[in-house]
């Protein structure tokens, strides 16, 4: 079979990923990266100079790229609020979709692309390459297939520092909305931690290519440096009758990759990077080593196989929606994002960047993902105590306001 053609809507930033996987395929002779989009030249005179050399067509705007077409699938590697717009422009002209994640900031929005792309019969893959993963498959069809049983709770904890230069590196980042209409809800549980909230709301989901939509959310979400949206966030989901609580934080001391748990009817699931292991209840266990999950080859091979119809899509916009619900069901129960009193934050500079460190938060969600219990539950002085959000025929975000 030829080549299947990719046409990269910029190249910089996160583009560079982008770049890597279609490179990585091409190179076994699977894809070719036909097109790029590159508004900013002057940054890449070298991969320009090799783009040439490889025959890539250069344009500088996304409708010149439409314009031109000649590619089977646009990726875009692009800020929050234009998924849903290049993802709806793309497949409207004609060609399918792999769009970064989180799907959307809003559920009407996700709902739009899904329209968009049920009506055009093109392929959408929403970039979450923790789902693509044999780890995350291996676990799906452990559940499934029975062996492990009824799923009963999923138990999440995660810690990654970000620094002020990671709040200042585009015009998004830190914020919940642009010019108060736009709506962006950038978070850790809705971009850089996304993935592992996405993996819950899947391995709950009751078949094979199916996530489990939220029944009910309740939040807590915190901040512990002057920004518009939340570093810190513990969640409590039900979802599919799975008892769901999720920790994670940009505002922990140390950096430790996510850890997920479920606790099942015949055993213990824990997966993490690099490595999983399901302990079943009869003593015996099955454990599993992890390829790159930073590799973010696994859409692009899955986007290829669904093109020359030999697998079914992995993480199609439907399956994405469940973590764009929880997102919105998180600020619909915590509308106003609690500022950590500065006492409880300790200010750091490592390697000429500055952190801000809530006091104790490594241990409370340790703490917090031991117990499954939410930190006012834990009785922390700080804690804010907001209600579970009903997320029944949940359509619209804000709720009331349409």
């Amino acid at each position: 079979m030829n080549p299947v053609k990719f046409g990269i809507v910029g190249i910089g930033g996160f583009g560079q990923t982008h770049v890597r996987s279609v490179e990585a395929l091409e190179r076994k002779g699977r894809a070719r990266l036909d097109a790029a989009v590159v508004i900013d030249p002057e940054n890449h005179p070298e991969k320009l100079a090799e783009f040439k050399t490889r025959n890539v067509r250069i344009y500088d705007t996304y409708d010149d790229l439409l314009s031109a077409g000649g590619v089977d699938y646009v990726t875009l590697p692009i800020g929050i609020h234009y998924h849903v717009p290049y993802s709806v422009a793309a497949l409207e002209a004609g060609f399918n979709v792999i769009c970064e994640k989180p799907l959307s900031a809003t559920v009407q929005d996700a709902n739009h692309l899904i329209n968009t792309k049920n009506k055009t019969g093109k392929i959408a893959l929403i970039g979450y390459q923790s789902i693509y993963a044999p780890s995350i498959q291996t676990i799906k069809a452990r559940l499934l297939d029975g062996r492990l049983g009824k799923l009963h709770a999923i138990r999440i904890k995660g810690g990654w520092p970000r620094n002020n230069l990671y709040y200042s590196r585009n015009t998004w980042a830190g914020q919940l909305t642009l010019d108060d209409s736009t709506y962006v809800l950038d978070s850790p549980i809705n971009n850089a931690m996304a993935h592992d909230l996405n993996n819950a709301m899947y391995l709950c989901g009751a078949t094979h290519h199916e996530s489990a939509m939220p029944e009910t959310v309740q939040a807590e979400l915190y901040r512990a440096r002057d920004i518009q949206t939340l570093d810190t966030a513990v969640l409590h989901i039900l979802a599919n009758g799975v008892d769901v609580l999720i920790g994670l934080s940009h505002s922990t001391r140390e950096n430790f990759n996510p850890l997920m748990q479920l606790q099942c009817e015949h055993g213990i699931v824990e997966w993490s990077r690099p490595s999983s292991i399901i302990r079943y209840n009869d003593g015996s266990t099955e454990s599993f080593e992890e390829h790159d999950l930073r590799d973010h080859h696994g859409p692009f091979h899955n986007a290829i196989d669904v093109l020359q119809n030999t697998a079914t899509p992995l993480c199609p916009p439907e399956v994405a929606r469940a973590q764009t619900l929880c997102v919105n069901g998180a600020h619909e129960s915590c509308p106003n994002i609690a500022t950590v009193d500065h006492s409880e934050i300790e200010v750091v500079k490592r390697d000429g960047a500055t952190f801000h460190i809530i006091k104790g938060l490594d241990d409370l969600l340790d703490h917090s993902f031991r117990t499954g219990k939410l930190f006012s539950e834990l009785g922390v002085s700080w804690a804010i105590s907001p209600q579970p959000y009903d997320m029944a025929n949940y359509d619209h975000y804000p709720h009331g306001d349409k």
